[in-house]
């Protein structure tokens, strides 16, 4: 196969597969819809990655040796490639759009790029160095599916991110007669039926042994893999800054006290990220403010009354 051939083919493989891998994680799920920039900004780059490998297939050299040594050389060679590529080439686009600056990349894009890179590199130097058997088209499709469905899972293990639900109740005022539904949002996970949640965190108050009745006053969910829940009974204005941990892959109760915040059970695992409960900026019915914190570029923050 000349040179030139071989190019060509390095380029082809590496441009279709990095489209097919990106656009396969997309259509599948595997990256949240609220994440989508961490496909449509690399989806600008594959055309010049795929020039990329085709020039480095066309300088490297071949004297037409084979065996499974000359394979992971092509195989390592490639993966180096990809990372690299994706690696610079994205913090430069990320420089072209925040104003020329470093660009800093969050994990999740981090490793999406990386892995996505990697096998389309080393994809796209076996196609053009070896020979295309069926084993060797088995490792290729293995490695593309690994691209596609690696990330998430190895993100949400490497930065402790979780399914984390947080549930702010109040006691019910005896002038009260009905419960205003909760203010819901959520951040980097899937939308959710609030009625069937809110009814869930009043059952787990009531299994808990706290007194009274109480109402759902604000929902949140942010993150996605093992679900935890932290509820917070806030019944009086929050006069002072305090953290409470978040759960780890379970259910925490948080109730407001005189000198403090009691924890329902008082040794569940948590985390070490912590939900900042401090004064309200604005007097009058507004009880807390707060700031939900999640794996790297998940968080949000907002008040309760």
């Amino acid at each position: 196969m000349t040179r030139l051939l071989r190019s060509g083919l390095a380029a082809a493989t590496g441009f279709v597969l990095t489209c097919v891998i990106l656009g396969t994680a997309l259509a599948t799920g595997a990256v949240p819809a609220d994440q989508r920039y961490t496909i449509e900004l690399p989806l600008e780059l594959t055309a010049a990655f795929g020039i990329t490998i085709g020039i480095v297939a066309a300088v490297y050299p071949h004297n037409h040796a084979t065996g499974r040594g000359h394979a992971f050389l092509v195989a390592a060679v490639g993966a180096v490639v990809g990372c690299f590529y994706w690696y610079f080439s994205y913090r430069l686009l990320a420089m072209r759009i925040i104003g020329w600056q470093w660009g800093v990349l969050l994990p999740d894009v981090e490793i999406q790029t990386a892995l996505c890179g990697a096998a389309a590199g080393i994809s796209a130097m076996l196609v053009a160095f070896t020979r295309r058997t069926p084993a060797t088209l088995a490792s290729i499709a293995v490695l593309c599916l690994s691209a596609v469905a690696l990330p998430s899972p190895l993100f949400n293990h490497l930065y402790d991110n979780q399914e984390l639900t947080v549930a702010f109740a109040t006691p019910i005022r005896p002038d009260e007669t009905a419960a205003r539904p909760p203010r819901v949002i959520t951040s980097g996970s899937k939308e959710f039926d609030e009625t069937r949640v809110a009814a869930h965190v009043l059952e787990a108050l009531r299994s808990s042994g706290l007194p009274g009745e109480y109402r759902v006053t604000n929902l949140y969910r942010i993150g996605a893999g093992k679900r935890s829940l932290q509820i917070i009974v806030v019944s009086a204005p929050v006069a002072s800054r305090a953290l409470l941990p978040e759960p780890d892959g379970t259910e925490v109760i948080y109730v407001q006290k005189p000198d403090g915040w009691e924890s329902i059970p008082p040794r569940a695992p948590t985390l070490r990220r912590s939900i900042e409960i401090s004064e309200p900026e604005d007097h009058g019915d507004w009880l807390a403010s707060f700031a939900i914190v999640g794996a790297p570029g998940i968080g949000l923050g907002d008040r309760m009354r």
